[in-house]
């Protein structure tokens, strides 16, 4: 377990309602858990999109706990969320956003959970989403280490590419109200969210406004003051970052974000053959054609 009061591990990742190979759209959920097995430390923060509602992030929490040092518990958007009609199928039509936090670490400050519903594109303009899948939450902590406040948030934005052309799947929108919530909560000394945005960082030769004003490291007219592990890792580098690809079909839509006056290390993409050979490692066999999920997992240290 971390105990080290500098850093938190964070792990983020749409988990795709933990899939296993009888699904429709198959997978290998475990295989994620069994590389994080292999680390040095485990999360003291999972971040997740995508959960079925409160039985799944407990039986998420569980796992961990029966599989990696520490206790686990979990925070939910939704406990019920209403259905959706998923492409997928029954096994992912209830989806929601989670966090998955080591109680061990950190502690719930009461009274600080909120959700929202995020924005899509519709008509050439951008109106609140009506999805469970897309309402975010967000909640505080003290760290039990440092005694210090930490804020952390879990979203999934639309598919829906229907928006202004200058901001077609509504991203500023949403990074905008995203921004709003995660700083509502006053006196925090660390704040991370993770998201499956649906939205590239980068397209045309050029980084997205979007993301522009989210990376405070990119130059932007309008700065949220967040940083981007994965981009820190990479020294800024467009053919490392597009190693660090995490959507099914290439590309950065998964993100890991941590207030800018903090900063990051070993920040990391998990490739599936890591989670392959993980799963082979601890159980003696590996279901090679599958993976844990369509999206691969970013993490790091974040640092106070």
């Amino acid at each position: 377990m971390n105990t080290n009061a500098g850093f938190l591990v964070v792990y983020n990742v749409n988990y795709e309602n933990l899939p296993t190979a009888s699904e429709q759209c198959a997978g290998d959920w475990q295989d994620l858990i069994y590389y994080m097995k292999t680390q040095a430390y485990s999360p003291d923060v999972f971040i997740v999109h995508q959960m079925s509602g409160a039985a799944q992030a407990a039986e998420l929490a569980k796992y961990m706990q029966d599989n990696l040092p520490g206790l686990y518990d979990y925070v939910i958007a939704e406990a019920n969320p209403e259905a959706m009609n998923s492409p997928c199928g029954p096994a992912k039509d209830y989806q929601t956003n989670a966090i998955i936090y080591r109680t061990g670490r950190l502690q719930p400050i009461s009274g600080t959970k909120a959700t929202w519903q995020v924005y899509k594109g519709a008509n050439g303009s951008c109106v609140p989403n009506h999805q469970a899948r897309t309402i975010s939450v967000r909640m505080a902590f003290t760290d039990l280490i440092t005694n210090k406040k930490v804020v952390l948030g879990s979203s999934h934005w639309p598919t829906a590419q229907e928006g202004p052309s200058s901001d077609s799947g509504c991203a500023e929108k949403n990074i905008q109200l995203t921004d709003t919530k995660m700083r509502e909560i006053s006196g925090a000394n660390l704040s991370i969210w993770g998201v499956d945005s649906n939205e590239g960082d980068y397209a045309n030769g050029g980084y997205k406004d979007w993301y522009k004003q989210a990376n405070s490291q990119v130059p932007s007219t309008t700065d949220y003051s967040w940083n981007d592990p994965i981009y820190e890792a990479c020294g800024g580098s467009r053919s490392c970052l597009d190693d660090n690809w995490t959507g099914g079909a290439g590309g950065r839509i998964d993100y890991l974000f941590f207030n800018a006056a903090a900063t990051s290390s070993y920040g990391k993409t998990s490739t599936y053959n890591e989670g392959d050979a993980a799963d082979l490692q601890f159980t003696g066999s590996d279901r090679e054609d599958l993976n844990y999920s369509g999206h691969r997992a970013v993490s790091a240290r974040i640092h106070y």
